[in-house]
Parts: structure tokens; sequence; C-alpha cells
């Protein structure tokens, strides 16, 4: 069996176990399934590219170029001019369903089968909404044996952590050392999509064929954890090799911590790029807690992060250093404030720019928040934010109203307003929307809900290719959960014990 074949023959594998033990009798088998299904209708519009020839081309009243309805032209040293206008209304219904089974009481004590899946699709005309393809995807599948202090699985599986959520086909084995309060985790296989649930091989998510890689990488990481009351630390590596050639794709490890004390709470951690010899991501946060409020301040330092294989990192992309605060208040029990700002600025890029000499590189983002709740039954939520850095700047204002008249039944209204001038283009984009929804959990395991909103978005331009979408978008969804009943045993009744 080759390679490729093997993580395809264990979800093959695990598929033909759920079936199998579905079919048989369940008399010593318990489950737990849980099943979301929801669908929206929702409109686009963007733009497509177009030329005139250069003789074609007028002056404009502003002084530029543009074509005779009053398009900016761009114009080099060829004989044609490009501009770009609105395309068409593009319209998209996706449909998605996601299923999550747990089972267990399969003949060995300690073992117990997870699956997550689920189907997507786009029952639209225009087929527009992205990540459609594969229309089937396994999540997660696999087996997992807890014995004492050691914990394995073998299968689809995803892992968590400082260096991003990563995927793969392989196994996992965790153990635990309560005496020193350490557990060590080591994990391998073969890896999926950079936050996808497909192989970075797949076509579905890079279009340049000729760069993609021929074969899928091999994942590699170990973590090792350490709790005590007050603190706890984890140290964390991973790997990922190209099998074709065995090159490293990518090294990193990281670090991370949270300690308490009183009313104090430190956390922080950071990441570094072995393969490429710098600095990742990092951030440090100190938090004061009181029964009427909380206060954080903190700084963060962001670098994006690259696969080797990829074209992105041969841009040298350059990290943001940042410094926050935030706040919470609730002067009485039904009124609650709330507060952030951060100031971030952009490191060196190393790069002439003598014709730009003044390139901004700092920005600002802050945001303000309030919920009233005067009873139990209603509850009002507001937000109003403002952010401007380099290139662009946004300003955003919501609002909900929450209407829960018992425990089954709750209703909401909520609108909002979202403008984004750029600073370097002249396409800003202004957004208003309203609307309701209503939900209904008719049992403690069933939900049904439903949505529907107006939106009226705006792209504001000075000459002839300005345009406006309205649209009126409808979601609905239900959840579905349900089992054998083995984890809702009631308890055994009471024994009156001596005196």
């Amino acid at each position: 069996m080759t390679r490729r074949c093997v993580p395809i023959a264990a979800t093959v594998s695990i598929a033909a176990l759920i079936m199998a033990t579905a079919a048989a009798p369940a008399a010593a088998q318990d489950y737990r399934v849980r099943i979301d299904a929801s669908a929206q209708t929702v409109s686009f519009r963007g733009l497509f590219s177009d030329s005139i020839p250069i003789a074609l081309v007028v002056t404009g009243a502003n002084g530029g170029t543009e074509t005779p309805d009053g398009q900016a032209v761009r114009c080099g040293a060829g004989d044609y001019c490009f501009f770009f206008q609105p395309g068409p209304v593009l319209r998209g219904i996706p449909v998605t369903t996601s299923a999550s089974v747990v089972m267990w009481g399969l003949g060995v004590e300690g073992l117990a089968l997870h699956a997550t899946g689920r189907l997507i699709g786009d029952l639209g005309r225009d087929k527009v909404w992205p990540g459609t393809v594969p229309s089937g995807q396994l999540i997660e599948g696999y087996l997992e044996y807890q014995r004492s202090v050691v914990v394995v699985r073998a299968g689809r599986q995803l892992v968590s952590s400082r260096l991003e959520p990563v995927g793969f086909d392989g196994g996992w084995v965790r153990a635990r050392w309560d005496k020193a309060s350490l557990d060590f985790t080591g994990y391998g296989g073969w890896g999926l999509g950079q936050e996808a649930a497909v192989p970075a091989n797949s076509p579905a998510l890079n279009p340049l064929d000729e760069w993609r890689p021929s074969d899928r990488q091999l994942v590699a990481g170990a973590e090792a954890a350490l709790h005590l009351r007050d603190i706890d630390m984890r140290a964390e590596y991973r790997r990922e090799i190209d099998p074709q050639d065995h090159y490293f794709v990518s090294e990193r490890t990281a670090f991370s911590f949270a300690a308490s004390a009183a009313a104090f709470r430190l956390a922080g951690g950071l990441d570094y790029n072995i393969a490429e010899g710098h600095l990742g991501s990092a951030d440090l946060t100190l938090t004061y807690l009181h029964s009427r409020f909380a206060l954080s301040g903190g700084a963060r330092r962001y670098h994006p992060y690259f696969s080797l294989w990829t074209l992105w990192g041969a841009f040298s992309p350059v990290p943001y250093n940042a410094l926050n605060v935030s706040a919470q208040f609730r002067p009485t029990d039904w009124l609650s404030l709330n507060g952030r700002g951060e100031r971030y600025h952009y490191e060196s890029a190393d790069v002439s720019t003598a014709l730009v000499p003044d390139l901004e590189d700092r920005g600002w983002r802050t945001s303000l928040g309030a919920t009233v709740t005067p009873n139990s039954r209603l509850a009002l939520d507001g937000d109003f934010g403002l952010e401007h850095g380099p290139g662009a700047a946004a300003r955003f204002a919501d609002g909900t109203i929450t209407f829960t008249p018992n425990e089954s039944f709750s209703f909401g209204v909520y609108g909002g307003s979202l403008a984004r001038p750029l600073e370097l283009r002249y396409y800003d984009a202004t957004s208003h929307w309203i609307g309701g929804r209503a939900e209904w959990q008719f049992t403690g395991q069933r939900r049904i809900w439903s949505d529907l909103a107006s939106v009226h978005d705006d792209r504001q331009r000075p000459d002839a290719s300005g345009s406006s979408l309205d649209q009126v978008r409808v979601r609905a969804g239900l959840s579905l959960s349900f089992g054998s009943g083995a984890d809702r045993t009631p308890l055994p009744p009471a024994r009156r014990t001596g005196q």
C-alpha cells in the first residue's frame, strides 16, 4: 500500500465502522449525534476588467482620462487603455449540513469513535458561493482509546495550538504524569491544507496548478505542558516535510503561559519560525478583575506565516507591533459598558519609496459598546467603532434588541451601518442593513431559527463606474441532537445514611 493510500483506507475503514456499528445490535453501544443544517440567499456584484483603444479616450472634467461614457481609464505605452466597471448581479443559495457523532461501548473499554463531516453546495443559478468544492468533507474521523494516563487517537483529526490549527490523517498520543503535573503530546501523519479540511495538493485550494505540491506534506509535532495551581505553561514544536524531495515545508516552535495571582491574570506567548530564522507573532496581556469592572492592557506583534512552498513568502511580509487597552464596567445590574483601543505600526520594509516619501505606516482602532438588560426577557446591545490605518479606514455602528418571552422562543431585530473609505483607490464602500431573527427551542435538543434582512450596498466613485446593490437576505437553519440516552441515565434512588 502506498503512503497516499493510507489516509484513504483509514477514512474508508472509519466510514465502514460507523455503518457496521449502527447496523449491529446496540445493546451495549451508546452514541450521541448532532446535526446542524442552514441555508441562505445572497447576491454579489464585483468588477471586471475592460479596455478601449487609446484613440477613443477623452479628457474628463477633472482633467483625467475617461471613456466616452465617463469611466476613468488607465493608459500606458500601448494602444489600449484599461478600466474596471461593475459586473452583473450574481445570486447564490449556499446550503450546509454538518453532522457529528460519538460512539462508545464498542466492546473494548476506553474505546470510542469520533466523526464530524459536512455537505455543502450552492443551489443558486450562478454557483458563486466559495468553498463548495469538494461538496463532501470529512473534517474529523478517528478512533480514540483512553486508558489511565494515556490517550491514543488514529484517523483524521485536528490539533489546535498556538501554531494555528493543523489537520492530518495519522496518529496522536498524549501521556500524563500526575505527580509532576506534566503531560506530553506527540502527533504525526499526512497533512491537510492550511485552515482547510482537504490536502494542500487539492485543486480546490490553489488555482496555480504548477505551484501546488504534488504530494501531501508530512506533519509531525510534539507538545509539553506544565499545569500547576496558578501557572500553566506550554511548549510546542512542529515541522512539515515534502515527501518527494524531503525538504522542509515549515519548521516552527512556540511557547505560551498563563498565570494568576489574586485578582490579576497574566497571559502571553510567542512563536519562532526556525525554517526562516525570524520571530513570528507574540503577545502579552495583563488583566485585573473586579466584581464590577475588568481592565486589560497588552502588547502584541503579528507576523504573517506562509509555508515555504507558497509564493507569498517571496514578498517578505512586514510584521506590525501594537499596544492595546480594554475595559468592561458594570455600574448596575442592568447596564454593562465596554471599550477597547489599539495603536499599531508596521516595521520598516527596507524598500525605496522616493516617489512617495511619506507613506503611512501606522494606524489605530477603537470601539465602544453597551448592553442593557432591564429585565430577564429584554436585552439591548449596541456597538460603535472607528479604525484608521495605512490606505483605508472604517466606521461602523450596529445594534440589536432581543425579546425572550419564555424558554422556548426568542425574537430580535437588528441594524447597522459600515463605511470603508479608501485612501489609495477611489472605490469607497458603504453598507446599511436592518433585519429580524426568530428562534424556537422546542426541546433541549432541537432548535429552529430563521433570519430576514434587507441590505443596501453602495460602491461610490467620482466617475460612471460606481454601483449599488440592494438585496433581501434570507437565512434559516436547524440543530438536532439525539443519542442512546446513556449519558442521561437518572441517578439511583437515594439511601438514608447512618447518623
